[in-house]
């Protein structure tokens, strides 16, 4: 820091009090001769008391004359010349008159010549001392003249001093109001520093916790790492298995289509035999429906003969017995009067063999009308059969075409499953990049953090250096306030608390986008932590849709192989239908009766003898009682439609 010119000024004004203390010289004083004493005319004025031009005249000072009073310059100090006081030094101010002493009262006329010489003498000695007095003045007046001019001179570059101490005083308090007033601002400036310095520490802290939550994010990435490592180990089992799954799920897709085309070809196969079937039982029926007409007419021939035959024996019998009872009764008693043996034999053989045949005609009656009611159940039977055949038929083409309509879904819903299983791998394969990109810039953050931080502490320790100067300069300032050297110091720092206001705006910038980008950072980070957590969540439902697939085909195969076996059974009984309805013989005899009732047949359904499976009369009253659903597949007391298992199938 330079020293202030106002101590130098006060230290030079200072010594020139000095030099004029020490230059000071007693006043001297002009004596006037006494008006009775007359000096004698051969006293003359010595030489040395002979007045100079210079001491009698000046330019600067005034004129000394005889009869003037003469001056004499008190000491006195010289006081510092202020801005509204000019130093002057004039005659009236700094001199005193000096005491002349008094004459002596005139003598009294009774004083004698010796009194009279006496105090001449007294006058002379006085005279002569004033004299010696006065040439001592004088001397002294030359010497103080000498000192006047030197004080004029110097009061002159006094003055000149005192004027541009006043325009430095002007400039110099103009400056103070100035630097006051940036002092003002640096003040202003430093309250809004030291807020934003607290807040730069608020934002330290807000920083390091940041910090440590971007250790506990990096810890958590690492977890995340190390759970991604291990999943993505799992993913790739996963997806050696799920490859695994696929080729042979893709095996069974094309073994279930060739499957497919097979039951497509076995069917179409079956329902040509069943239409074979169906119209080779409807060729039997109408054949069978024409013999039995035929049978029929010749039945109802035979029984109108019968019945006629039984009328006239009736009528014969009523008329034998109404007419020729008397007769007969007559006869009788005849025969019996006449012989009793012979005659009564033949017409009790003639009765028994007329009641034998009219029991022979009953019997062979009553058979031909169980034998009618047979045959018109067996037709309603068969009709009901061939009805049953065609909505059965119709049911496993309608049950065909939903397998494949829900095959072709399952294949669809496969295929679909395996595109999201790729897009998912695609996905997983981007995150991964995008992790990795995520993991460098946030390397390159954290140095650039770093660097600010460090860059942080520079500014902070710099700015506590400028503080301390700022509060030196303001001190000095205090003290000395008419020093100029102020100003360019307070430039410089102004200068450097601009640039630290520059480069605190900088840090301040550089620390909100290092924040926008560790809360991009974190932002990402949870980004990636709920794409991980839906990938695994996916991978499961994935495994869970492929374990529904699995099961649904299964079960798909095993309807296919159900409506094969009971569509081939159905085939094989409809076939075997026409084979095994046998026609009755128009006339049966007890012994053919007896043979009908043995266990020739067997059925497969009721596991019973006596009948075939399509003569089972247990499935037609089951049928007949209950109705059928397709999805339980089975007879009961509800239809596919009102299903309470409908949501649950497949």
């Amino acid at each position: 820091m330079k020293p202030s010119n106002s101590s130098t000024t006060s230290n030079g004004s200072l010594k020139k009090q000095s030099i004029l203390r020490s230059s000071a010289i007693p006043a001297t004083s002009n004596m006037k001769r006494p008006p009775s004493v007359t000096r004698p005319a051969s006293t003359t004025r010595p030489p040395s008391v002979a007045r100079s031009p210079s001491t009698t005249q000046s330019s600067s000072s005034p004129p000394l004359s005889s009869s003037a009073p003469t001056t004499s310059f008190v000491e006195s100090p010289v006081l510092p010349p202020t801005p509204s006081q000019k130093p002057t030094l004039t005659p009236s101010t700094q001199t005193k008159k000096p005491q002349t002493p008094t004459p002596p009262p005139p003598p009294p006329a009774t004083i004698t010549m010796d009194e009279h010489q006496e105090t001449t003498n007294q006058l002379y000695e006085m005279l002569e001392k004033v004299q010696r007095e006065r040439d001592q003045l004088l001397a002294q007046m030359k010497t103080k003249e000498t000192a006047w001019e030197r004080l004029v001179s110097s009061r002159e570059s006094l003055s000149l001093q005192v004027q541009e101490n006043e325009s430095r005083c002007q400039r110099l308090s103009r400056e103070l109001e100035s630097a006051q007033n940036e002092v003002e601002q640096l003040r202003n400036g430093l309250a809004e520093r030291d807020a934003s310095l607290a807040k730069n520490q608020r934002d330290e802290e807000k920083t390091s916790q940041d910090q440590k939550r971007i250790e506990r994010l990096e810890a958590l990435v690492r977890d995340l790492q190390s759970q991604l490592q291990a999943s993505k180990d799992e993913q790739l089992q996963l997806s050696r298995d799920h490859a695994g799954i696929l080729e042979q799920v893709r095996r069974e897709v094309s073994s279930n289509e060739a499957m497919t085309a097979s039951l497509e070809k076995e069917c179409e196969e079956l329902r040509r035999t069943s239409l074979e079937a169906i119209r080779a039982y409807e060729s039997s029926l109408l054949e069978i429906n024409e013999k039995h007409g035929a049978e029929l007419k010749q039945r109802e021939q035979q029984i109108q003969q019968l019945e006629y035959t039984i009328a006239d024996l009736r009528h014969k019998q009523s008329t034998l017995f109404d007419d020729d009872e008397q007769d007969i009764d007559t006869r009788l008693n005849e025969m019996r009067h006449a012989s009793m043996g012979s005659a009564s034999t033949a017409e009790a053989d003639q009765r028994h063999r007329l009641e034998e045949q009219l029991e022979l005609a009953m019997a062979e009656l009553d058979h031909e009308r169980h034998s009618i009611q047979t045959l018109q159940q067996e037709m309603d039977q068969l009709k009901l059969e061939l009805g049953q055949a065609r909505q059965q038929s119709l049911s496993v083409e309608q049950k065909y075409e939903s397998l494949q309509a829900e095959f072709e879904k399952e294949l669809n819903d496969k295929k679909r499953l395996i595109e999201e299983a790729d897009n998912a791998f695609e996905a997983q394969a981007r995150a991964e990049d995008e992790h990795y990109q995520m993991k460098l810039s946030k390397m390159a953050l954290e140095k650039e953090f770093n660097e600010l931080s460090e860059a942080h502490k520079q500014l902070e320790h710099d700015y506590s250096h400028l503080m301390d100067d700022m509060l030196a300069l303001e001190k000095q300032d205090l003290k000395n306030p008419m020093d100029p050297a102020v100003t360019p110091d307070t430039a410089r720092l102004q200068e450097k608390v601009q640039q630290l206001e520059r480069e605190n705006e900088s840090h301040r910038h550089s620390l909100s986008a290092e924040k926008k980008q560790v809360s991009q950072l974190s932002k990402d980070l949870a980004e990636l932590e709920s794409l991980v957590e839906s990938r695994v969540f996916g991978e499961a439902d994935l495994e869970e849709q492929l374990n529904d697939e699995r099961k649904k085909v299964i079960a798909l195969q095993k309807e296919l192989d159900a409506i094969k076996n009971r569509t081939s059974i159905q085939t094989k009984d409809v076939l075997a239908s026409p084979m095994t309805l046998g026609t009755p013989s128009p006339t049966l005899s007890p012994n053919q009766k007896h043979q009908d009732k043995t266990p020739s047949k067997y059925c497969e359904l009721c596991e019973s003898d006596g009948h075939t499976i399509m003569e089972c009369k247990s499935e037609l009253s089951l049928s007949e009682s209950k109705l059928f659903c397709e999805n339980c597949d089975d007879f009961g007391d509800h239809v596919t439609e009102e299903c309470p298992n409908q949501d649950e199938t497949f």
